[in-house]
């Protein structure tokens, strides 16, 4: 019974991959190759979407929605998936595949998560050169208190 909620979800998720893909091709909506570029966007779009799923505060509430589940329910199910940066991956992934090939109208939506996982990269680059120059300083302090001559 464990892993009941486990498995609910693997099929669910199996049959609504296999229903979006069917759908795309039964529209003529799925092609084959989608070029570099609009690769390369969804693969941020991704990115930000499983680090607002799983570890940005805003979407705190979702998470401890799910803290207090017990094992073995839909809650835990729920909390390992939204919790599990793989796990949400997987889902981020087809919801943002799905939504590129159904519509023109994800594309913005795509672009702009695009632009917030940039923003978030070069944010993380900042922070690792200022963490590093404040290191810098704090090792000069430290060798200026230790050298005799210049006391």
């Amino acid at each position: 019974m464990k892993y009941l909620w486990d498995i609910i979800f693997s099929v669910t998720f199996s049959v609504l991959i296999g229903l979006g893909l069917w759908w795309l091709y039964a529209t003529g909506r799925f092609e084959h190759d989608a070029p570099v570029l609009d690769l390369v966007l969804m693969s941020l779009a991704i990115w930000r979407l499983i680090r607002l799923v799983t570890y940005d505060h805003v979407t705190d509430i979702l998470r401890d929605s799910f803290a207090a589940s017990g094992e073995g329910t839909i809650g835990s199910t729920l909390k390992s998936l939204i919790e599990c940066p793989w796990c949400s991956g997987l889902w981020a992934s087809a919801i943002v595949v799905f939504a590129y090939y159904a519509t023109p109208f994800s594309w913005p939506v795509i672009l702009i998560l695009a632009l917030a996982a940039v923003g978030s990269f070069l944010q993380i680059f900042a922070n690792l050169v200022g963490w590093y120059a404040e290191g810098e300083k704090h090792e000069v302090k430290v060798a200026k208190k230790e050298d005799p001559l210049t006391e």
